[in-house]
């Protein structure tokens, strides 16, 4: 079996907890918009699932979607800021990226996300910024999103890896199951105590 030397991470939910409700309230309070309205005409009519998928690619456009649903115009700082808000660090998870880099492993981010989370990621994410630096990529990029195996392939294509020497850590079982189908080795994550274990049975720590 090829030695693993890429990890390669999702970051909602694995990396930051990812919590919506707490997004849609600070544009609520931005846009005196109902809560119900943002949630439906931005998720349940599927633009941010389109925005991970490429339908944006560049921020400009992505902004300007979300001012055509919400019939608001919403500035790109306090979009960056409702995001942020709706994001908090899961220290257990750093630490696992500080001790797999320590050991030699190369870590990477995969996140279905737009290009916005892309190029305010130092805002958002910026303890998990400074440790992968340029291996930080969203699924917009790529013109599709996990869990379709093709984003792995164009992922680990630009990162240099081949699928057998790599690592994907997902809360989502379907997202690891495309990994999977994409020739990654993956474990679904539930809790750092657990995802420690995952990465120790397998070498990696």
């Amino acid at each position: 079996m090829r030695p693993i030397r890429l990890a390669l991470f999702d970051m909602d939910d694995v990396v930051y907890t990812y919590t919506r409700a707490d997004r849609i309230a600070h544009i609520a309070s931005v846009t005196g918009l109902d809560p119900l309205f943002i949630n439906e005409r931005v998720w349940g009519e599927g633009l941010e699932a389109a925005a991970d998928g490429g339908a944006f690619p560049t921020p400009e456009l992505y902004i300007a979607s979300w001012r055509e649903r919400l019939g608001y115009p919403l500035a790109i700082e306090d979009w960056v800021e409702a995001r942020r808000r709706g994001m908090r660090l899961i220290p257990g998870t750093l630490a696992l990226i500080e001790r797999l880099i320590a050991a030699g492993t190369a870590v990477a981010v995969l996140t279905n996300n737009g290009p916005l989370v892309y190029a305010y990621r130092e805002t958002l994410a910026p303890d998990l910024a400074r440790l992968v630096g340029d291996r930080f990529l969203v699924s917009s990029s790529f013109s599709t999103l996990k869990p379709d195996p093709k984003v792995f392939r164009r992922a680990l294509e630009q990162l240099g890896f081949r699928p057998g020497e790599s690592f994907f850590i997902d809360d989502m079982p379907e997202n690891v199951e495309g990994a999977h189908e994409a020739g990654l080795l993956g474990a679904v994550f539930t809790t750092p105590v657990a995802l420690e274990a995952e990465l120790v049975s397998h070498g990696l720590l």
